[in-house]
């Protein structure tokens, strides 16, 4: 099995959503002088690649630690959008003609992902003037009721942001910054799975219980 990492690289002065924090990587404690080697971590929730839960946009909504762990991962499909320029809109009709092309009907369980090759551009000013959903494309995946939507690039969309209050009003939840997508064009069907810290942990206590059963 191949497994392809989606996770941008998190370090000292990462690129960020502008009036987020830059993040801070200190080494804390070295093998020569402490015996054992450990770091300091000050960042943003939204740094480098991350999962955006219900309560990101909708008051009161599930914060990541009380989403069905299930939501994390499913079939996954990406869509070649490379092609569009600058902000322009990922509509449900530009969606509809990709997945046709690939032969995929999405639905409950899978993860749709957007290619843009943004990721390449992280930190330079063009890095923000990357395509996004728009109300249809966003209507027409929430529809469907997929696992989740993701994107190479920092948001799923742009202001007012119809991508995140559609999708996370009905509990779907949005990946950003993911990186390395270019090598799952055309491959749908594979396995996504993009764990949060704290649903790696409510995973093991999980197979725990499954295996007592």
């Amino acid at each position: 099995m191949r497994i392809v990492d989606l996770t941008m690289t998190l370090k000292t002065g990462a690129p960020v959503f502008p009036g987020d924090p830059l993040p801070i990587v200190r080494t804390w404690t070295t093998i020569r002088e402490h015996g054992y080697y450990s770091n300091l971590l000050v960042f943003g929730e939204h740094t480098g690649t991350h999962v955006d839960a219900p309560a990101h946009f909708i008051e009161d909504a599930p914060t990541v630690d009380e989403v069905p762990i299930e939501r994390f991962m499913g079939r996954g499909v990406v869509i070649d959008a490379s092609s569009l320029d600058g902000k322009a809109l990922i509509n449900k009709e530009f969606i509809e003609a990709e997945l046709k092309k690939l032969g995929v009907n999405v639905g409950p369980g899978w993860v749709v992902l957007f290619y843009t090759g943004h990721d390449e551009k992280a930190g330079k000013p063009e890095w923000f003037e990357h395509p996004g959903l728009d109300e249809s494309g966003a209507r027409y995946l929430a529809e469907r009721n997929v696992n989740a939507v993701g994107i190479d690039a920092p948001s799923i969309d742009h202001e007012p942001f119809p991508g995140h209050r559609i999708l996370l009003s009905r509990g779907i939840l949005i990946y950003e910054n993911l990186t390395n997508l270019r090598e799952l064009l055309g491959r749908p069907g594979f396995q996504f799975i993009g764990l949060a810290a704290e649903d790696s942990e409510r995973l093991s206590e999980s197979g725990a219980r499954h295996s007592d059963t």
